[in-house]
């Protein structure tokens, strides 16, 4: 499906095909092997379908014969470096999680339906085509996959949605995936391979984006409720001035909880990793007070900073929910200031748009309160000091710094 979604939005089939035939030189299963698009509809969608005609030996195959067929294929292809990387990746991924389902490593474990020589035409055509749009130099996004539902029946017997091999390779890789829309295998270990070896960011929704290019890709199975399509949208991003980003807020009222344990949650809080934690005054019911704890982390970070939460104030629960955020780029640097004949290190939070414009300076008040005791200026004089230097030095206007 991807496959065919990337040629009907624009990728050579000559350029793939052509990468393809390399195949029956370096997997000697393969004798030959034909890429063929046709248009078809879904659910009267219009969307290409990619078809492989591939004659092959029928016998079992090494996971090391198709690591070792992809890496040379790919040294001799007409494709870039990123396109080499990613083909690699993908293989790895995949027979890595084959190999350890299988208790064995790559050399001696024997593959099934992924032994095939499609395997390495969904992998290297995925490669060539991506290059061929130029998206290994852009942001690739992914919704959630869907990966359907009920059971599948194969070489191993019959096992319930997703096969282990899709559902471990979605747990290495932080795949997010759900159920459905229909019965039956709707994502292979094959596919979920390639969208974690391609895949920068998963994400909820589309990204910002302006569309150029639409490519619908055809499965060829008939869905039920749905039409079995994979969508793929080429685009370019707005030029905001800011980076985006997208955070979990954790949240929990307490009304019988000391001030002395909230204080010291909030501290364990941001120990746990969280970007940023704080209390608010609240008035619950039946006229009680008490307080509201916050936390700001990452998505990854949602379950343990939800539970060091839980754990700390011993509150019932918490709730949550996303937020998509403006931010600026941070770094810390260091620069020298010279005040009363003795030179001093002074730390500082630079804060810049993603154009590289300075936005914000801030110098660590610690650092300006030991050059306050030890010059016996005042804090807010050394700091203005400190900010004319630093402004001079980065050689940007910058806004006035935080209080």
């Amino acid at each position: 499906m991807l496959l065919g979604a990337l040629i009907d939005a624009g990728a050579k089939l000559d350029d793939i095909q052509r990468t393809l035939n390399m195949i029956p030189d370096h997997f000697a299963r393969c004798s030959s092997i034909k890429l063929n698009s046709t248009e078809v509809k879904k659910h009267g969608f219009r969307s290409c379908r990619a078809h492989l005609t591939i004659t092959e030996q029928k016998r079992e195959t090494k996971a090391s014969e198709l690591i070792l067929a992809t890496q040379e294929i790919v040294a001799s292809a007409k494709v870039s470096d990123k396109a080499r990387t990613f083909a690699n990746k993908a293989m790895k991924i995949l027979t890595d999680v084959e190999s350890k389902l299988h208790g064995a490593d790559p050399s001696s474990t024997h593959l099934h339906e992924a032994g095939s020589a499609d395997t390495l035409a969904d992998i290297l055509g995925a490669a060539t085509a991506c290059d061929s749009l130029g998206l290994f130099e852009g942001e690739i996004y992914s919704c959630p996959v869907a990966v359907g539902g009920g059971t599948v029946t194969f070489s191993h017997g019959t096992v319930s949605v997703p096969a282990p091999a899709v559902l471990e390779i979605a747990r290495q890789h932080h795949v997010p995936i759900f159920g459905g829309p229909s019965d039956g295998e709707l994502t292979t270990p094959t596919g979920v391979s390639i969208l974690a070896a391609l895949v920068d960011t998963f994400v909820e929704a589309p990204p910002l984006l302006i569309p150029d290019i639409v490519g619908y890709g055809a499965g060829s199975r008939e869905l039920s409720g749905a039409p079995n399509v994979l969508r793929l949208v080429v685009g370019r991003k707005l030029e905001d001035e800011f980076d985006r980003d997208r955070v979990q807020v954790v949240e929990t009222n307490l009304d019988d909880v000391s001030g002395e344990v909230v204080g010291l949650s909030v501290q364990r809080i941001l120990e746990a990793g969280a970007k940023d934690a704080w209390v608010t005054a609240a008035q619950f019911k039946k006229g009680r007070p008490g307080y509201v704890l916050h936390a700001i982390c990452s998505p990854e970070d949602l379950e343990k900073i939800s539970r060091v939460m839980i754990t700390q104030t011993g509150t019932l629960g918490v709730r949550y929910q996303p937020w998509n955020r403006f931010i600026l780029q941070r770094e810390f640097i260091t620069i020298k200031m010279d005040l009363k004949q003795t030179t001093f290190d002074v730390r500082l939070k630079v804060a810049r748009n993603r154009f590289g414009e300075v936005a914000r300076i801030k110098p660590e008040f610690e650092d300006l309160d030991s050059i306050s005791r030890a010059t016996s200026l005042p804090a807010r004089v050394v700091s203005d000091l400190v900010l004319e230097k630093a402004k001079k030095d980065l050689g940007k206007k910058t806004g006035e710094p935080e209080a």
